[in-house]
C-alpha cells in the first residue's frame, strides 16, 4: 500500500504529518446502551480504511449525565410501570445521526478541524490544516458548523448553510 500523502499535514504541536479518522457511535437496547469506536488513518486520497474497533468501556468516574439518568429514575420510579421482565425483547437501536467523527493528529492526539466533501457527511474528509483544504468546495463537519461561519467558508448557493 502506497502510504504518501497527496496533501501535506504538519501538525502546530508535534510536527507530525499524520492523521487518523475516529467514529464514534452508541447502540440503544432498551435500558442499556453501548459505545463504540473504530479508527484509521486518513489516507492520501481523503479516504479512510478503520484499522481497530473497540466498546468504550465507562470510566470508574461516574459523568453528570449518568448521575442525572439514575436520579431521574429513582424519582420517576414510583410512577413508572414495572420493570422489564426477562422475556422482553429489546431490539437495538442505532441512529446514525448521532455518530461522531473526529479527526486528530497521528502523533499527539490533537484535534483537528475538518469537513467533508458531499452533503451530509458523504464523500472523503478534508482536514482544514491540509493543503489542499478549499474553503467554499467543502461541507462542515456539523459540530464545526459555527467555526465555518466564522471564517466565512459556508457557501450559500450550494446549500451549505
Amino acid at each position: 500500500m502506497n502510504n504518501t500523502q497527496s496533501f501535506n499535514f504538519t501538525c502546530k504541536t508535534c510536527g507530525g504529518h499524520e492523521l487518523t479518522v475516529f467514529h464514534v457511535w452508541n447502540i440503544l437496547a432498551g435500558p442499556e446502551s453501548e459505545s463504540w469506536q473504530e479508527w484509521g488513518r486518513l489516507e492520501a486520497n481523503h479516504q479512510w480504511h478503520f484499522k481497530f474497533k473497540e466498546k468504550i468501556e465507562n470510566n470508574k468516574e461516574e459523568d453528570k449525565e449518568e448521575v442525572f439518568r439514575r436520579n431521574f429514575i429513582t424519582y420517576t420510579k414510583a410512577n413508572s410501570s414495572p420493570k422489564p421482565k426477562n422475556d422482553d425483547i429489546f431490539e437495538p437501536h442505532y441512529n446514525s445521526g448521532n455518530d461522531k467523527f473526529y479527526v486528530k493528529c497521528a502523533s499527539c492526539d490533537r484535534e483537528i478541524i475538518f469537513g467533508w466533501s458531499k452533503p451530509n457527511r458523504g464523500g472523503g474528509i478534508f482536514p482544514v490544516e491540509c493543503s489542499d483544504f478549499i474553503p467554499g468546495e467543502i461541507w462542515p463537519e456539523p459540530r464545526y458548523l459555527e467555526f465555518w461561519h466564522k471564517h466565512n467558508w459556508l457557501n450559500d448557493e450550494d446549500g451549505q448553510t
